[in-house]
C-alpha cells in the first residue's frame, strides 16, 4: 500500500494502520484487537433499560449482546470486548424478565378489575 492510499487521520477508528498478523494453526492471530460495536450498544441499552425503567429496550439489548458474543466467539483474536457483550446480554435478560413480570402483573390486574 502506498502512502497516498493510507488514512492520515489518527482519530479515524474504522481503519487500522496495521493489519492483524496471521497466527499458527493452533494459535489465534495477533495484533491490534478491535472493539465490537454491537457489544458496546448492547451494554448501553441494557444499562439504560435497568436504570431508567425503559424496559421495552431490554429485549433489543439481549438480542444484540447475544449476536455480539456469537460473533466474538466465531472470530477469536479479532475482538477484545467479550465482557461488555456478556454484560449487555445479562442486563437485557434481567430487563426482559422484569418486563415480562410487569406485563403479567398488569394483565392480572386488568383481569381482576374486569371480573369484578
Amino acid at each position: 500500500m502506498s502512502f497516498v492510499g493510507r488514512p492520515t487521520d489518527a482519530t479515524d477508528r474504522t481503519h487500522t494502520f496495521y493489519p492483524l498478523q496471521p497466527g499458527f494453526p493452533d494459535q489465534p492471530s495477533y495484533g491490534v484487537l478491535r472493539d465490537h460495536s454491537q457489544a458496546t450498544v448492547a451494554l448501553v441499552l441494557g444499562v439504560i433499560a435497568l436504570c431508567t425503567g425503559l424496559l421495552f429496550v431490554s429485549p433489543v439489548a439481549w438480542w444484540l449482546g447475544s449476536q455480539a458474543v456469537a460473533e466474538i466467539d466465531a472470530t477469536p483474536g479479532v475482538y477484545n470486548n467479550r465482557g461488555m457483550a456478556q454484560a449487555g446480554q445479562i442486563c437485557g435478560l434481567i430487563g426482559t424478565v422484569l418486563l415480562g413480570a410487569g406485563l403479567l402483573f398488569l394483565l392480572l390486574i386488568v383481569l381482576l378489575f374486569a371480573s369484578a
